[in-house]
C-alpha cells in the first residue's frame, strides 16, 4: 500500500504543472487557440493535405476557417485506407502508431490514425482532468482503479499497426509501472464469455483495494454491480477458500494467470457474507470499502443509468461527470464539481463551432472560442494533431459555463439525435428529462427505454418502450406516459403545440420484459463490441429500428 501511496503521490507531482499551465491558458482562450493551430498548420505544411490547401500561407483562425473546408468520415477514409497501405506524408509529417476504430454508435465503423503528437495532445487533457479530481477527491486516489478497457487489437493493418480501441491503446501504452495503479490486468479483457469476464472482474477488483471507479459511458458499471448482487454468495465463498469456482470456462493458461490474486481471505469473505441481502450500497460498501469516487458520463443518454448508479454506490461515494471525449479528439476537462460538462481543453486542439440549428439549415460558417454563448448549442468542429482538420465530430454541445475566460461546455446528442415528424423538434434531452421526471414522480427505476415514432398511424404518435425490474400495470404506463409528456412539453416548446393542434397522437407507453436490452447487450459485446465503449441510444427513427434491437 505504501508503493501504490508513492506512485500516486509521484502522479499528482506531475500534474500539477499541467493545473497551472491550464489555469493560465484558460485566461486568454483565443490566443492560445490561435497559436495552436499555427502550430499544427506549420508542421504539416508539407503533407499532401497541407499543400492542397496552402497551409503555409493561413495566418489566422479566420482565414484558416475560409480556405479549408469541413472534414467528414467520408473525406477522411480514403486518407487513413492509404495509411493503412503504408503511405506517408499524407494529413501529418510524422507517421501514425495506432489506428482507432470508432464504436460504431454513431452508424458504421470508422479509423482514426494516432499520431505521438495527439497522444500527448490529449494526455494534456486526461492528466490536467485527473489533476483537478485528485484535488476534490484525494481519497480516491489512495488505492487501485477499475477502468474499463477495449481491446488493443482487432486486426493488424497492412502497414503492420493495430487496429483496436481507444481505450486498449492508452491501457497497454502505460508503462508497467503506472499500469500497477489498475486493479484489472489487460488479460481479464481478454476473457470472452462475458459472464465469466463480470466475476472475474469483481473477484480481483473485491482483493485489490478499489478506491476509484472510471469508465466512459455509466451502463457498464451499472450492470458490473448487478453482478456483484447476483453472485455475491459465490464471491464470498471463492475469496473464504482462495478459489476461483464462480470463473468458469477459463483455458488452461488463463486459469493459471489468474490464480495469482487467489489465496483464502476469510476476513473479506465474512465481512462480504454480512452484507448479502441488504441494501445495495452496503453490499458495495462491504466489497469495495475504500471506494471514494465513480467517474463516468453524466449527460444526454447516460443520464438514464446515474439513479440507479448513485443509489447502488450510496451516499458515501461521489458520481462525477468524465472527460467528453470522442476517438477523434479530447474535448473538456472537467473540474470536479457536482455539475456536467468541463472547460474546452483548449491545448489539446483546436475547436470550430457551427450554431445547432443554423448547422442543421446546411451552414458551414463556424465560430470560434470568442464568440461562444453561454446556453447556446453547437455542433463542433476540431483539428487535431491526428491529421484532422476542421473535421466534423457529429456531436451537439451546450455552453455550460466558464472557468475563468474559457467556455465550458457539455455533450447534448449526437447528429441525428432528433425526431421531427409535424414541427416538434425532440431531441435526445427532451426523452430524458421526460423519463427522468417521470422516474422521479413515479418512483419507477426504468434499467432501458426507447422512444421512436409510429408513422402509420394517422395522425402519427411517438411509442416509448421502458424495461422495469417489474412488470408495469397498464394504470402505471399510462401515468407514466401523462408524466413524460407534460415534461417533454415544456423542455420543448414545440411538443405541446402540435399535440395541441392534433398533429400527434398522445405518447403511448408499453413495457418490455426485464432483462431485454441484456440480451441483446450481451449480443453485440459478444459480436466484438468494446464493453468500455458501448453506448445506448434512446432516439431510434423507427420502430422497426427499435424491434430491430430486441432481436439483436
Amino acid at each position: 500500500m505504501a508503493s501504490l501511496l508513492l506512485l500516486h503521490a509521484l502522479g499528482q507531482a506531475t500534474r500539477l504543472p499541467r493545473i497551472a499551465s491550464f489555469a493560465i491558458s484558460a485566461e486568454r482562450p483565443e490566443i492560445v487557440q490561435e497559436k495552436k493551430l499555427l502550430e499544427l498548420l506549420r508542421r504539416n505544411a508539407e503533407t499532401e493535405y497541407g499543400r492542397r490547401f496552402a497551409f503555409s500561407d493561413v495566418r489566422s483562425a479566420r482565414q484558416y476557417g475560409e480556405v479549408v473546408p469541413l472534414m467528414t468520415a467520408d473525406d477522411l477514409a480514403p486518407y487513413v485506407a492509404r495509411l493503412m497501405a503504408g503511405e506517408r506524408g499524407l494529413l501529418t509529417a510524422e507517421p501514425p502508431l495506432y489506428y482507432t476504430r470508432t464504436s460504431g454508435s454513431g452508424g458504421k465503423h470508422k479509423h482514426v490514425p494516432i499520431t505521438e503528437s495527439y497522444k500527448k495532445d490529449f494526455q494534456k487533457t486526461v492528466h490536467t482532468a485527473l489533476g483537478h479530481l485528485y484535488l476534490k477527491f484525494p481519497k480516491a486516489f489512495t488505492g487501485r482503479a477499475l477502468y474499463f478497457v477495449g481491446t488493443r487489437r482487432f486486426e493488424r493493418a497492412a502497414d503492420g499497426l493495430d487496429i483496436g480501441t481507444m481505450s486498449g491503446f492508452n491501457f497497454t501504452e502505460l508503462p508497467p509501472l503506472l499500469r500497477s495503479i489498475y486493479a484489472w490486468p489487460y488479460e481479464l479483457f481478454d476473457v470472452g464469455d462475458l459472464t465469466t469476464r463480470s466475476y472475474l472482474a469483481l473477484y480481483i477488483g473485491i482483493v485489490q483495494d478499489t478506491s476509484l471507479i472510471a469508465g466512459i459511458f455509466p451502463a457498464p458499471l451499472v450492470y458490473l454491480l448487478r453482478e456483484l448482487e447476483a453472485r455475491a454468495p459465490e464471491l464470498a465463498a471463492d475469496l473464504r477458500d482462495g478459489t476461483l469456482k464462480g470463473a468458469r470456462g477459463l483455458t488452461t493458461e488463463q486459469a493459471a494467470f489468474f490464480a495469482q490474486y487467489c489465496r483464502p481471505r476469510p476476513h473479506v469473505a465474512a465481512r462480504l457474507s454480512s452484507a448479502i441481502g441488504r441494501a445495495p450500497h452496503e453490499l458495495i460498501r462491504a466489497a469495495f470499502p475504500m471506494l471514494n469516487l465513480v467517474y463516468c458520463w453524466k449527460t444526454a443518454s447516460a443520464e438514464l443509468y446515474i439513479p440507479e448508479l448513485a443509489r447502488r454506490v450510496g451516499p458515501g461515494v461521489a458520481i462525477r461527470d468524465a472527460i467528453y471525449a470522442a476517438t477523434e479528439a479530447w474535448c473538456s476537462i472537467p473540474m470536479g464539481d457536482d455539475v456536467p460538462g468541463g472547460a474546452l481543453a483548449i491545448e489539446s486542439a483546436f475547436y470550430e463551432f457551427i450554431p445547432e440549428a443554423a448547422f442543421e439549415a446546411g451552414s458551414t460558417m463556424a465560430l470560434t472560442v470568442g464568440d461562444l454563448q453561454e446556453g447556446e448549442r453547437y455542433f463542433i468542429v476540431v483539428t487535431t494533431a491526428s491529421g484532422l482538420y476542421r473535421y466534423v465530430l457529429g456531436d451537439v454541445v451546450e455552453v455550460c459555463g466558464r472557468y475563468r475566460a474559457t467556455p465550458m461546455i457539455r455533450f447534448v446528442r449526437r447528429r441525428g439525435g432528433v425526431v421531427n415528424l409535424v414541427g416538434e423538434n425532440v431531441d435526445e434531452d427532451h426523452v430524458v428529462a421526460g423519463i427522468r421526471a417521470a422516474s422521479a414522480k413515479l418512483g419507477i427505476e426504468p434499467t432501458w427505454f426507447a422512444w421512436a415514432p409510429v408513422t402509420i398511424e394517422t395522425p402519427p404518435r411517438y411509442r416509448m418502450w421502458i424495461e422495469t425490474r417489474e412488470a408495469l400495470t397498464d394504470e402505471a404506463l399510462r401515468a407514466m406516459a401523462e408524466v413524460v409528456e407534460s415534461e417533454v412539453d415544456r423542455v420543448a416548446m414545440d411538443y405541446g403545440r402540435v399535440r395541441r393542434g392534433g398533429l400527434l397522437a398522445p405518447l403511448e407507453v408499453v413495457s418490455v420484459p426485464a432483462g431485454t436490452y441484456e440480451r441483446a447487450r450481451r449480443k453485440r459485446l459478444a459480436d466484438g463490441s468494446a464493453e468500455a465503449q458501448l453506448k445506448v441510444n434512446v432516439l431510434y427513427p423507427s420502430v422497426e429500428a427499435v424491434e430491430g434491437t430486441f432481436r439483436a
